[in-house]
């Protein structure tokens, strides 16, 4: 017998081929969470973040001494601004800000041109990143971003980014294992990738590697809430990689996320 929240989940899919795949995946990974149930919050992430975590101005100069943080919030007061409004006449919620003025800075301080992105919800992110990219005539966000399955609000995705804003950008509503595969891992093209997509192990230990291949040598991976499970951590001991760990804080909620620097 299925409910009526089932129901409603199956029928949602059901008006979305591109996602029939996807589908798929979320039944077998519904099956082997019923058999092999975990917890949400991995202790020995959380440990390994709180053991080697810096703050975001200290994982900057960890980089390179030279380089500055820029808060993104007093630099660009009007959009942010701008962009609480359009948030507030909404009556869902699709989290905070999240790391907004480290992404730019990492991209300020890469002198990026390609960026590629994962998880777009308000679009925080891809506002901070395309606000650097206005200063340059070249350059590019591609941001991926599967609609979260169930939800109403689609065509609310990226909704803080003005309209004039959007000449550089190019958004694939494609869930990660659909998307990334698209692009030539021969080719390391991107100078800076934000990953903050799929949060579970799995999820991570797939996409990482293949994000990992398409940043260019000098590039930047940074991977949002590390602290979840030791995806991160097992992911940067495969590739041999000393990662920085930084303590944020969004909306007051303390997180850790990991930059990798090829």
């Amino acid at each position: 017998m299925i409910n009526n929240h089932r129901l409603k989940i199956l029928i949602w899919f059901l008006v979305r081929p591109s996602l029939y795949k996807q589908f798929v995946r979320e039944i077998f990974s519904f099956v082997k969470r019923k058999e092999h149930p975990t917890l949400s919050r991995s202790k020995g992430a959380l440990a390994w973040c709180e053991e080697n975590a810096c703050d975001e101005k200290s994982a900057l100069l960890k980089i390179n001494s030279n380089w500055e943080y820029h808060d993104f919030n007093k630099e660009f007061p009007q959009l942010v601004e701008e962009g609480f409004e359009i948030i507030q006449r909404f009556d869902f919620n699709w989290g905070g800000q999240g790391n907004i003025s480290l992404n730019y800075s990492l991209a300020k301080n890469l002198n990026a041109r390609n960026i590629i992105e994962t998880g777009v919800a308000y679009g925080w992110s891809s506002l901070c990143l395309l606000a650097y990219l206005k200063e340059f005539e070249e350059g590019s966000l591609i941001s991926i971003d599967m609609p979260y399955w169930g939800t109403k609000h689609e065509d609310k995705i990226g909704c803080v980014i003005p309209q004039e804003m959007r000449s550089k950008w190019r958004l694939i509503r494609l869930p990660d294992r659909d998307s990334i595969p698209k692009f030539d891992t021969r080719k390391s093209s991107f100078d800076f990738c934000h990953y903050d997509s799929d949060k579970s192990y799995s999820g991570k230990m797939w996409a990482l590697p293949k994000l990992w291949r398409l940043i260019k040598k000098g590039g930047v991976l940074i991977c949002d809430d590390i602290n979840d499970n030791l995806a991160f951590k097992h992911f940067c001991e495969s590739q041999n990689i000393d990662p920085i760990i930084v303590e944020t804080f969004d909306s007051q909620v303390q997180k850790y996320v990991g930059i990798a620097i090829k």
